[in-house]
């Protein structure tokens, strides 16, 4: 049960976006020729406002919209690879990512972009975390789905710098994958390669957790190889790692997945 301190400043901060969310409304309303309901979706984003449109109470797109409420407060060291991008870089950033992936069907739809939003098509799949809390046993189904679409956006020449089971929707009934919430970029120290490596080791770090289907993946590692083998690309097999133990510390738990894992990022 929300706690309903939770959720009345959830109200508060809501009702300071109104304006904004209202002038959206009738920007998007207009670009699509019928009118538009936006309404808050259960996440709140990172350091935007998210909702989800709706046109004759049938949802159609989600609107990300810069809200100026909201202050970068993570804390970013000289080590990380990805640093939180300022408001409008955000949605440049998203808007040119979605342009790219589309193609592949590994992004959702880019439909319209303003000063302070953007909106997407709105994808009717599950969060790739909640689904493997409830369906560990799924680990490997949804592992020769998400590594193949990330060697995909790789392939775009797109980076994701924060990917995480939480930043990937799978298909219920199907083998569909997209990647959304593109919100970081390079620190001016990190190459492509490195980039590249990241958002594998950053995925991994994330499949370690027990809830998430850590057990399956720790339990037969020769079949994870065998994925990254197929998947990661090769230019980036070599490149320094040194910087990734940094920040990804729940890998530095697992030194038999490590030594797996040296056989791929040969300089992890």
């Amino acid at each position: 049960m929300k706690s309903p301190i939770r959720w009345i400043k959830r109200q508060y901060e809501l009702s300071k976006h109104s304006l904004r969310r209202m002038d959206v409304e009738r920007e998007f309303g207009e670009a699509c020729g019928y009118p538009v309901k936006l309404v808050a979706a259960p996440t709140k984003g990172g350091y935007d406002e998210i909702y989800y449109a709706l046109n004759q109470r049938k949802r159609f797109a989600v609107v990300r919209i810069n809200s100026p409420y909201k202050t970068q407060n993570d804390p970013v060291s000289l080590r990380d690879p990805g640093i939180p991008l300022d408001a409008k870089g955000r949605l440049e950033h998203e808007w040119n990512a979605y342009h790219k992936l589309t193609k592949e069907h590994i992004a959702p739809r880019p439909l319209w972009k303003s000063d302070h939003a953007i909106a997407c098509s709105w994808i009717n799949w599950q969060r790739a975390s909640i689904w493997l809390t409830k369906y560990r046993r799924d680990f490997w189904s949804i592992a020769e789905r998400i590594f193949p679409a990330v060697a995909k956006m790789h392939q775009c020449g797109v980076t994701h710098l924060d990917l995480n089971l939480g930043n990937i929707l799978v298909e219920p009934n199907g083998p569909g994958v997209i990647i959304i919430d593109f919100e970081f970029g390079p620190a001016d120290w990190v190459s492509k390669d490195q980039q590249k490596a990241f958002d594998y080791l950053r995925l991994l770090d994330d499949c370690v957790k027990p809830r998430r289907g850590g057990q399956q993946l720790l339990a037969d590692l020769d079949r994870m190889e065998d994925i990254l083998n197929r998947c990661v690309d090769k230019s980036c097999r070599h490149t320094d790692l040194t910087f990734v133990f940094a920040k990804l510390k729940r890998l530095t738990t697992q030194p038999r997945f490590c030594e797996t894992l040296r056989k791929i990022f040969q300089n992890l």
